[in-house]
């Protein structure tokens, strides 16, 4: 039954197939109600079974059991005020058969508010766990009181943020949930367009064409909200629920959900896709099996960036094996060489917990993942998360607070593209309701009340000419110690940028175009507090297409070992230009004079050349973008000897010099890659070998 706590927000956890009419009492007797009641918790429908209990409880009072099983179905359909009374009506009749239900009494509690009774019940709850057989709610537990006491803790806050329903044109009486921001004034959200319950005769369920969840489109006229019908394209399905839909990077494909109930009634979750070609979307492709397991849900789909590689990471939610509660985030890291994603990983115990972990959002931007989970501290259901971080490395997670938390479910966190606000999920009190007043899920749009807007603008030029160039990469890095990370890239198209940049932060700004070297900004916005614009202009150089000589590069006499000062020479010039573009590959040539035989020389300058890359290799440099060629004397710049035939001292130390030039760009992924497998074969390599038996 705890797979309906996920399901509430896409799957038919709330159409439930039914007969057209209610058996009455006088119709069934006690032990065909029972039966009744529990073959319709098999199959998923829970109103129905719902129903025979509350029959099955008027013709027997007293039995705790039935009402131990009203109060969980209760709880399941988030009908919190109900399912306290039958849980307080099981703690008091009969705790000692039903210890459990102490622990869910309290967090109904949460839900309508009574945290200080909660945490009493909770408190009760530790004494008798011994008697408990259900190990997660042993666990749970101090969470729950955590949750408790944040609860009163920050109920007198001043909010920071202002939440609102989106209006009745998008929010309708059954659930509308997972909102995809396309612009500040446009959304993609997924909804069970049904004004009113509708029963259905479950011997004819597999002839009728029951309704089922969609997305839809809703656009912002002026402050109001309004329903553009449903979102055009492949998407949508007559028979099989859809939603739960996130962009890729450069929004050339739309990943989504699509979930059918199996042969055993447990609702199966498989994430799709469609490729943008042109203005069309291909049909859905289903993911492969490593994203879908056999048997297990995946879903809430949600696109980030590693910050090494700089390729897509995939985000989303499963039960499969290696899950530590009832929903774990996993993440797959795409891989260039191969376009395809890589087998999942768990995203770890900073984010994932014995509870349930669900609805991810991944903000690119500042490197955040945004989720809800009730395995940490809660002051209602599923409440909302951020972490700094990626792949399975985070920070530790904080609580987002009131009001963007509620004491009911929240989830669905998404930020609109000017970070100014955006959207979350929820069945709070005051949303439309259709079986009770917390039943079901309703959009809501948040904006920050003190959000600072910060523009980063410059131009772009020449640095010798001073003219202006467009068709320039800008390349926007979070700073983080050592580290950066890619958080954005942007084509200019004329020599003027414009950049959203976000408090508490350094960022590099990179810039880079065809035939010139890349020159980079530091901003930083850490100390920041009020709404700004910075100003930063940068200047690209064009690359020659002669080699470039490193001045006063030495070597020990008669050696190839380079001089101390050498070092430092390669240090300020060289090595600062590879890690400014780090595209770029290089040929490092060394030349002498005419002294000594021709092989002695091209052994002598090959070794020079050699050393040069040794060197920028051990402080950092990868060696793929190094080409070390020795030239002897093949190629002078001048003479070696005077017109009069006399040895020029002059021009043979002009000849003995050390060269760079650009001789290609590399694929920086795919490189990547390719050094991770050379990593993984060494390290199997050097695994021992099976001992034959």
């Amino acid at each position: 039954m705890l797979r309906y706590l996920f399901l509430l927000s896409f799957i038919a956890g709330f159409i439930s197939v039914r007969a057209q009419s209610i058996p009455q009492i006088d119709e069934k007797k006690e032990g065909q109600l029972k039966n009744l009641a529990k073959e319709a918790e098999r199959t998923g429908e829970v109103y129905l079974a719902l129903e025979y209990y509350k029959q099955l409880i008027t013709l027997a009072p007293a039995n705790i059991k039935n009402q131990f099983n009203i109060a969980e179905l209760y709880r399941y359909t988030r009908n919190y005020t109900e399912a306290e009374k039958y849980y307080d009506q099981v703690c008091k009749d009969n705790f000692e058969k039903y210890p459990e239900a102490l622990f869910y009494l309290a967090q109904m509690q949460k839900a309508n508010g009574k945290h200080k009774e909660a945490k009493e019940n909770l408190l009760k709850f530790k004494k008798q766990s011994k008697n408990v057989n259900d190990d997660r709610l042993k666990k749970l537990y101090k969470t729950e009181i955590e949750g408790c006491d944040l609860a009163l803790a920050i109920k007198d806050s001043v909010p920071k943020v202002i939440v609102s329903t989106i209006g009745k044109a998008i929010n309708n009486p059954h659930i509308d949930f997972s909102p995809i921001p396309v612009s500040e004034k446009e959304m993609i959200f997924g909804s069970l367009r049904e004004t009113e319950a509708k029963f259905y005769d479950a011997k004819a369920v597999d002839t009728m064409n029951l309704p089922v969840r969609k997305f839809y489109v809703g656009e912002k006229k002026d402050q109001d909200w309004i329903f553009k019908g449903e979102l055009e394209g492949p998407f949508n399905s007559k028979d099989i629920n859809v939603a739960n839909g996130t962009f890729s990077l450069d929004r050339s494909k739309f990943y989504f959900t699509r979930c059918e109930q199996n042969w055993q009634y447990k609702m199966i979750c498989k994430i799709y896709y469609c490729e943008k070609k042109g203005n069309q979307w291909s049909e859905p492709k289903l993911m492969d099996e490593q994203i879908n397991e056999s048997g297990y849900t995946s879903t809430h789909p949600t696109i980030g960036r590693s910050s090494k590689k700089n390729q897509e990471v995939l985000y989303f939610v499963s039960d499969r094996p290696g899950t530590r509660g009832g929903l774990d985030i996993w993440y797959s890291e795409y891989d260039a060489r191969k376009k395809t994603f890589k087998a999942p990983k768990n995203a770890g115990n900073k984010i994932n917990t014995v509870g349930t972990e669900t609805t991810p959002f991944y903000d690119v931007k500042t490197q955040t993942l945004y989720y809800s989970t009730d395995g940490k501290a809660n002051i209602g259901g599923l409440d909302l998360y951020r972490s700094k971080g990626e792949l399975n490395a985070w920070e530790p997670s904080v609580n987002l607070g009131l009001p963007l938390n509620s004491f009911a479910d929240d989830l669905d966190f998404a930020i609109k593209p000017d970070a100014k606000g955006g959207f979350i999920v929820s069945n709070r009190v005051g949303g439309q309701s259709l079986y009770n007043a917390t039943c079901c899920d309703d959009i809501y749009e948040f904006a920050y009340t003190d959000f600072i807007e910060l523009i980063c603008i410059g131009k772009i030029t020449d640095k010798k000419t001073k003219d202006c160039l467009d068709n320039v990469k800008l390349s926007v890095y979070i700073v983080n110690g050592e580290d950066k990370y890619l958080s954005e890239e942007i084509k200019t198209t004329n020599c003027d940028y414009r950049i959203q940049l976000r408090p508490g932060m350094e960022y590099i700004i990179e810039a880079g175009r065809e035939d010139y070297f890349n020159d980079t900004v530091m901003v930083s916005t850490k100390h920041i507090k009020k709404s700004d614009t910075l100003k930063r202009n940068l200047e690209l150089e064009k690359i020659p297409k002669q080699p470039i000589i490193i001045p006063s590069l030495n070597y020990e006499f008669n050696s190839a070992k380079l001089t101390a000062a050498s070092e430092t020479i390669i240090d300020t010039t060289i090595f600062v230009l590879m890690k400014k573009n780090p595209q770029i590959i290089v040929e490092l040539s060394s030349h002498t004079d005419n002294k000594g035989t021709d092989v002695y020389n091209m052994r002598l300058s090959q070794k020079r050349a050699e050393g040069v890359v040794n060197y920028l290799t051990s402080i950092g440099i990868d060696k793929n973008r190094l080409v070390a060629k020795g030239y002897g004397e093949t190629i002078p710049l001048v003479p070696n000897e005077k017109p009069d035939g006399t040895d020029s001292p002059e021009g043979r130390q002009i000849n003995r010099r050390t060269e760079f030039k650009i001789i290609g760009k590399i694929d920086a992924e795919l490189l990547y890659e390719t050094l991770d497998e050379i990593k993984e074969k060494n390290n199997k390599e050097k695994e021992p070998a099976e001992k034959e038996e």
